[in-house]
């Protein structure tokens, strides 16, 4: 198993903290807009080498949004 970027880590796990924060400062109709551009922020900087661990650490915290 390879190493993955401790940068992307950090930028997963501020996320991670914050999803609270997003979660109450954010209209319901537009939180899963913030998060996928906050997502994809993420897995553009982490780039292909990193894809899924990036992708299955943004879909454990996505299925954890509240929904409409």
């Amino acid at each position: 198993m390879y190493e993955v970027d401790p940068e992307v880590v950090a930028m997963l796990d501020a996320l991670e903290a914050n999803l609270v924060r997003l979660v109450m400062d954010t209209p319901p109709d537009d939180l899963m807009q913030v998060f996928a551009a906050e997502a994809e922020a993420i897995a553009e900087a982490a780039g292909p080498e990193h894809a899924s661990y990036v992708s299955a650490r943004l879909q454990a915290m996505a299925s954890s949004l509240p929904l409409g």
